[in-house]
């Protein structure tokens, strides 16, 4: 394997986000390599939510954004404090930005944890961890919530 520079992790900021945390740490702490931090906002509000928003759609989304914004910084704060980490909030479909993310940051390894979901779910919907390992350049370690 090559040296391990950029190290990306992913967070929904849910309890099996967090699984993935540890593992990144470990590797970027082996390695001294640094982390990219990334949460991936998507792009869907409910046709019934909009017809009752008091704000302008753009306004939902800057709000939204710089929510995201805020928590991925506490996050990355309270999880990863002690080392080199750069946080990004993308907006778009998860497996597509992250992939995307991990190509424009040059990241060597992606770290993601899996929901686990039943089969029903994983085999008509698949799984955006499964996705990000069939479309990513580099290793991906994924690690079961």
């Amino acid at each position: 394997m090559k040296d391990v520079r950029n190290i990306l992790v992913t967070t929904d900021f849910s309890e099996t986000s967090k699984k993935a945390i540890e593992p990144a740490r470990t590797l970027a702490t082996n390695f001294g390599a640094r982390i990219t931090l990334v949460h991936v906002e998507e792009n869907h509000i409910p046709p019934m939510v909009l017809e009752y928003m008091a704000e302008s759609l753009e306004e939902v989304r800057k709000h939204q954004h710089e929510y995201a914004r805020r928590q991925l910084d506490a996050f990355a704060r309270e999880y990863l404090a002690g080392l080199s980490v750069d946080t990004v909030v993308a907006v778009g479909v998860p497996h597509v930005e992250i992939v995307e993310v991990a190509r424009s940051h040059s990241a060597d390894m992606i770290v993601i944890a899996t929901h686990g979901r039943g089969f029903i779910s994983h085999a008509i919907l698949g799984s955006t961890a499964e996705r990000v390992v069939r479309r990513a350049e580099c290793p991906v370690l994924v690690v079961r919530g």
